[in-house]
């Protein structure tokens, strides 16, 4: 008997990115979409990411379907992200649309009709008897989302502002933003300069709709939005239909304040389009992207991409690595304190190395990498050092590794350590992730043999040995030469020696113990560790 066809589904938001599979039930959540997120793929493929690993999910998928807020226009992001999320949940094919279409689809069983799906965001979107679409607004929070969560919010904190210096009239939504926001001084620059701008203003809008009963200036707020949305209905209504009845169905959070948001736009759907008649939706929008997992799109079709990727190709073998056996890797890295430190410097110095006979070069952050690739011919292992110094320190998230990948890295090093990411991902995450959005090679430092072989399962594809006595107690004075030897021995993929190689006995010593490469920094670009090192032998 064939085993049912395994689905997955999934609704990303603003406030987050939610996850169903089937038809063995499993469930998961991930982060929200930010407009203000750089790379929105990057973004949508990370939340997806950690999802699937919340519901424990592993492949294969036959199906994915996607409604997303911020679900790509551009024809290559979409590929993008399509081979992203394949790679991600080992799909066949994935499904992607906006989130309004997964949303008229849980919200209509019939499919004709109107849906209008508000919280962060707005959109409507007609479906007509004859498969006709319209969609109004869902222009996002800068242009468009007129009566949304974020208009509300954003009006509420505009009320607050006005009040605190005498523009508006006082008003008891002042406490309530004292409260939510943690007080009120420098409100705006904080909200200005947050990356969760969207989700902290809609999320004052609940404070919003609790005032209202009592608070003339917070129902004004509340009045003013019902009657934009119901405006952009009966605009929706009025393109399917003048004369035939039209269901026009309701779905998302912004609903959940009752007949102070609903009454009014009730009120005046009857009083302009008599023949629609307004009701709750039938579904959310995570049970559309259900229904469109697992039957045909129908109506849909026009509005959905249908793609069946290919895994992006990442061979692990010495012949596609970008130098070769043998050779001398020169870290140019220069801390602040180090009158070298500079993206100029750090350039001189990768040329200098250059004309001794390096084959490439080691790079910290895009500025430096950027720098480098401009002034010398070498492939570039590109390292992002962010956060925590005593943690996950190394290019600890795949948006820290997509930074220096479009400055010009070569491939990137990361923690190959088992230590935790800052973004709650797995290692086995953060390197598909950059197979797969990156689509280069993935270098993992670690500390131990153990670490190298679980580093290595996790799909690494090459080895080295630069946290060996950097993760806890004393740190050594050699070069782990042993743990090189450890590693080629357990191994079927590239070894680099690194950490602590300052003669040229030490760098002989790894090439015949098996090292692909040998990187060396402070040995060559950090004058005043040489000299130190040097005075203290004088002593």
């Amino acid at each position: 008997m064939m085993a049912a066809p395994r689905w997955v589904a999934i609704d990303g938001g603003q406030s987050g990115l939610r996850l169903v599979a089937g038809p063995e039930p499993a469930s998961g959540a991930g982060p929200g979409f930010s407009y203000r997120g750089g790379d929105p793929v990057g973004a949508v493929a990370r939340a997806v990411r950690a999802a699937a690993a919340d519901a424990g999910l592993t492949g294969p998928v036959d199906v994915a379907c996607l409604g997303l807020t911020g679900n790509p226009t551009d024809p290559d992001d979409s590929q993008r992200l399509a081979a992203a999320v394949g790679g991600a949940l080992d799909a066949t094919e994935v499904r992607l649309c906006e989130d309004m279409v997964t949303a008229h689809a849980g919200a209509l069983p019939s499919r004709q009709g109107v849906v209008v799906a508000a919280g962060s965001g707005v959109v409507c979107l007609g479906v007509g008897a004859d498969a006709a679409i319209h969609k109004v607004d869902g222009g996002g929070y800068l242009f468009g989302d007129v009566g949304s969560g974020f208009a509300i919010g954003r009006a509420g904190v505009r009320a607050v502002l006005a009040a605190r210096d005498g523009r508006g009239r006082p008003t008891t939504l002042t406490a309530r933003a004292e409260n939510f926001y943690g007080g009120v001084r420098n409100l705006a620059v904080r909200l200005a300069s947050s990356d969760a701008l969207v989700a902290e203003v809609a999320g004052f809008a609940i404070d919003v709709f609790a005032a209202a009963a009592h608070d003339p200036v917070a129902a004004a707020i509340v009045a003013d939005a019902a009657a934009g949305l119901a405006h952009s209905i009966v605009v929706t209504v009025r393109r399917l239909s003048r004369t035939e009845p039209v269901t026009v169905a309701y779905t998302g959070s912004l609903f959940q304040a009752g007949e102070i948001f609903l009454g009014p736009i009730r009120s005046r759907l009857a009083e302009v389009v008599p023949t629609a008649t307004f009701v709750p939706a039938a579904g959310t929008p995570l049970d559309g992207a259900k229904l469109l997992a697992q039957g045909s799109l129908g109506p849909y079709a026009r509005l959905v991409r249908v793609y069946r990727p290919e895994p992006l190709p990442i061979v692990s073998t010495m012949d596609s690595l970008p130098f070769p056996a043998g050779s001398l890797v020169v870290s140019c890295q220069a801390w602040y304190g180090n009158p070298l430190h500079g993206p100029e410097s750090m350039a001189l110095m990768a040329a200098a190395a250059a004309a001794g006979g390096a084959l490439g070069v080691r790079a910290n952050g895009p500025s430096d990498v950027a720098a480098i690739r401009s002034t010398v011919d070498l492939p570039i292992i590109g390292i992002n050092k962010l956060g925590d110094p005593g943690g996950v320190y190394i290019t600890p998230t795949v948006a820290a590794a997509a930074e220096v990948v479009r400055a010009g890295a070569s491939m990137v090093a990361i923690d190959g350590t088992d230590r935790p990411r800052p973004d709650g991902s797995t290692l086995a995450d953060q390197i598909s992730g950059i197979h797969n959005e990156l689509g280069v090679q993935v270098m993992a430092d670690v500390d131990s043999l153990a670490a190298g072989i679980a580093a290595r399962q996790a799909g690494a594809d090459l080895i080295a040995t630069t946290l060996s006595g950097y993760t806890g107690g004393p740190v050594p004075d050699d070069p782990d030469v042993e743990l090189v030897a450890a590693l080629v021995d357990r191994l079927d993929c590239p070894v680099l020696a690194e950490g602590r190689y300052w003669t040229p006995d030490q760098v002989r010593a790894a090439i015949t113990a098996g090292a692909y490469a040998v990187i060396v920094g402070t040995a060559v670009t950090n004058p005043m560790a040489i000299t130190t090192r040097l005075l203290k032998a004088m002593q």
